[in-house]
């Protein structure tokens, strides 16, 4: 794979021309489309004849997925601490070093990995129902709030989520932490472990 410098010279096809153009590669600071965010100093063939970016390299991709990924959106709920104190032991169980601040990577996991489930819109609404039963709630109890600043990337899967089992952030936050109670703590499944330890190891 080619690695371009800056003052090297290139062709791509230019949105704004309308046309296969000679390019020169710049540094730039490159406007996410949806308005949030900017991807700054990264290297782009720019059009030599309308000055606009034709063309982002592969090695400035990074840079971009890392801009993105800076730009976070919250997810807020305030549900019964019980909750909490799942999300918490599941955290110890996986790593016994392992902070708090694991509990968003660890809710961020399971919200994608249900995003990518074809049978997740019937699988979260029976984890809701059995959640309702195992934690039933109590007028005055404790409760604590959970708000997690995420990609946008994983706010679209949230938000797929709501619509497909039509539960509510709060409702799905506790189907979710309920699998987590599940699959972690009451039934640990000896692969996923694993591989919540591996990206508890990177988090760290």
């Amino acid at each position: 794979m080619k690695i371009f410098h800056e003052g090297e010279g290139g062709k791509a096809f230019c949105s704004h021309c309308n046309d296969v153009v000679r390019t020169t590669y710049a540094r730039r600071d490159m406007p996410f489309s949806d308005g949030r965010g900017v991807a700054r100093n990264i290297l782009v063939g720019v059009c030599d004849r309308c000055g606009k970016p034709a063309a982002i390299p592969a090695q400035s991709t990074p840079a971009i997925a890392k801009a993105r990924k800076a730009v976070a959106h919250p997810i807020e709920a305030n549900l019964p601490a019980i909750y909490i104190d799942v999300l918490d032991h599941a955290v110890q169980r996986i790593d016994g070093q392992a902070s708090t601040d694991f509990r968003r990577a660890l809710l961020t996991y399971f919200i994608h990995k249900a995003a990518m489930d074809v049978r997740a819109a019937s699988i979260l609404r029976l984890s809701h129902r059995k959640a309702i039963e195992r934690f039933p709630e109590e007028r005055g109890g404790a409760r604590r709030r959970i708000s997690m600043k995420v990609p946008s990337r994983v706010t679209e899967d949230f938000r797929r989520l709501e619509s497909s089992t039509e539960l509510n952030t709060t409702e799905l936050l506790k189907s979710v932490v309920f699998l987590i109670h599940q699959r972690v703590l009451e039934d640990p499944r000896p692969r996923l472990i694993g591989e919540l330890q591996a990206i508890s190891a990177i988090w760290a």
